[in-house]
């Protein structure tokens, strides 16, 4: 199953301008997104080697597909989601 681990954090404005469109996409039900606060997850953070925030990880089939950082648009997202 497609989904998205979505690496965030309060205090990050790009987060805060971005989350928003994130949790339309998921009420939607475009896609499922998995919201990780970077600073409650260090493990996480490192396993996926995030570097920066926000950090979009598409993952399919239970592996990374690819990824984005930095904070997006709606569009943006949804070209990431199908791959254009």
């Amino acid at each position: 199953m497609k989904h998205i681990l979505y690496f965030t954090a309060e205090w990050c404005n790009p987060c805060k301008r971005t989350k928003p469109i994130a949790e339309e996409l998921d009420r939607e039900n475009v896609i499922k997104f998995q919201f990780i606060d970077a600073d409650d997850n260090g493990d996480l953070c490192r396993k996926f080697e995030i570097k920066a925030i926000p950090t979009f990880i598409l993952i399919e089939d239970n592996k990374e597909v690819r990824r984005m950082n930095g904070a997006k648009t709606r569009e943006q997202i949804e070209d990431f989601i199908n791959n254009e």
